[in-house]
């Protein structure tokens, strides 16, 4: 009897420890960096946004109207660092957005989609544009996919994140 608990005891332990890999295993870190310019420092690249908002091609939209003062808004570059210290890979990683009072539109994502090597790191890239007075303060949900499994963390930017 004491050979057959010592192997139960042993595959349940190497259970265990597969359960634990898997659970902790992917889990992902971010890091947020924000950078921003008015409008009116970059009139070629408002004309652009302003034509994407209005097309309805960008990616999300929130409450509040394109104004056509280039001056009246600011565009910022938002980079989310994505850390995984785990031994497997996280993939499909997207965000969402809860924009604050004052933001207009997320008008281009680039890395979405993406994987995130074990024990590497990946960059999200996000464009928004808001109005000059608008809050500074959001949120972010990054989901992953580890094995199938659905997964989400949460970034929040406040006033004083800038880059």
């Amino acid at each position: 009897m004491a050979k057959s608990t010592i192997i139960l005891g042993t595959v349940f332990g190497l259970l265990l420890a597969m359960a634990v890999l898997f659970l902790a295993g992917g889990t992902l870190s971010a890091e947020l960096s924000v950078s921003t310019a008015t409008g009116a420092e970059h009139p070629g690249a408002y004309a652009s946004i302003a034509d994407i908002v209005s097309g309805g091609v960008a990616f999300q939209y929130f409450g509040e109207a394109l104004p056509t003062d280039p001056a009246a808004c600011r565009m910022e570059d938002v980079n989310l660092k994505l850390q995984n210290h785990g031994l497997l890979d996280a993939e499909w990683a997207s965000v969402t957005v809860e924009g604050g009072s004052g933001d207009i539109a997320v008008y281009s994502i680039t890395g979405e989609g993406d994987t995130v090597p074990a024990l590497g790191e990946k960059t999200l890239n996000l464009k928004l544009i808001s109005t000059t007075n608008a809050a500074r303060e959001r949120v972010y949900h990054i989901q992953y996919y580890v094995y199938g499994m659905k997964r989400e963390i949460t970034v929040r930017q406040s006033g004083d994140t800038q880059a």
